[in-house]
């Protein structure tokens, strides 16, 4: 079962890395992962589409509630998943 994934991060690229890899590394499936940038002056932006990874962006924080919405645009599975850019996934179907 694939998921879609929505993650905000503000300013946060090491972290988010980390959690995009733990995903990658402990799923057997290849869920969506969408990504919300708050602000990002630290070349999130670079880093997702690099590794052409979906997301959206405002150039200032708007916050959770507003980021995981301006996601939900994005969103192409049935079941979503919230997770924090500083969380580690260490299974995930």
């Amino acid at each position: 079962m694939n998921f879609s994934i929505r993650i905000p991060t503000w300013n946060n690229l090491e972290q988010l890395q980390l959690c995009i890899r733990s995903i990658r590394e402990n799923s057997e499936y290849d869920h969506q992962v969408v990504v919300h940038i708050n602000e990002g002056n630290d070349g999130t932006k670079r880093f997702l589409e690099e590794e052409q990874i979906e997301f959206t962006h405002t150039k200032e924080n708007v916050g959770v509630c507003k980021a995981m919405n301006t996601a939900y645009s994005k969103v192409k599975f049935d079941h979503i998943i919230y997770l924090n850019d500083d969380m580690y996934v260490s299974w995930l179907g």
